[in-house]
């Protein structure tokens, strides 16, 4: 049985539902297949941040730091002078990282949480980009190639097109068996239950399953 999270590595809860996510999975066993990430931005249109979209984001980081999967972490990003327009490269980033493999995305997803989320680094920036491949062990040109490839950025917005078609509006969301849909973040205790309660169920449901 699969479980999808869509997520964008420049959310702090986005961080703390992956290990929530992870975590319920060790209580509940083998009956899921290992947890995949998809990407979902959490601002899609390049366009300069309103006073009050730079309150709201700076208000969601300073709630996430308060847990403790997500400690270390400041809304440094979203107060700096120049936030990022769009999270968007971030996420193509990760698509062309997944072309040298699971290892290696992972491990750029983290060099960017740690550049965006921590250090307040606009890790949407080529520059930054290029420099946190290196990091995370990337062939840098090879990873640079894939970048501006329009085939990274349509998988992208495919992938964005199926979270949309499956009623995802914000991240973090997570697909259950290609059926329920959990959306935002929930604590690790709640991800297990649900997960147990799919488990148990019946396959072949006809409809997606939204818990609120």
């Amino acid at each position: 049985m699969s479980l999808v999270l869509y997520e964008d590595p420049l959310s702090p809860w986005c961080l703390v539902a992956e290990r929530r996510v992870l975590a319920a999975l060790e209580q509940v066993g083998g009956a899921f297949t290992p947890l995949r990430i998809e990407p979902f931005p959490l601002r899609v249109e390049p366009r300069a941040l309103s006073p009050s979209e730079r309150r709201a984001l700076v208000r969601t980081a300073r709630r996430a730091a308060r847990e403790p999967e997500a400690a270390g972490t400041t809304p440094d990003l979203w107060l700096s002078r120049h936030p990022p327009l769009t999270t968007f490269p971030a996420l193509a980033a990760l698509a062309a990282a997944r072309a040298q493999g699971a290892e290696r995305e992972t491990a750029l997803r983290g060099a960017l949480r740690d550049a965006a989320l921590v250090r307040g680094i606009d890790a949407t920036r080529r520059d930054v980009l290029l420099e946190l491949a290196g990091s995370a062990g990337l062939d840098v040109p090879r990873f640079d190639a894939a970048l501006t490839a329009p085939a990274t950025e349509r998988r992208v917005l495919a992938a964005v097109d199926e979270a949309l078609a499956k009623g995802i509006e914000t991240p973090p969301a997570l697909v259950v068996g290609d059926e329920w849909l959990v959306t935002g973040p929930r604590s690790a205790n709640e991800y297990a239950t649900v997960l147990r309660r799919y488990a148990a169920a019946r396959l072949g449901l006809s409809r997606l399953r939204v818990i609120h």
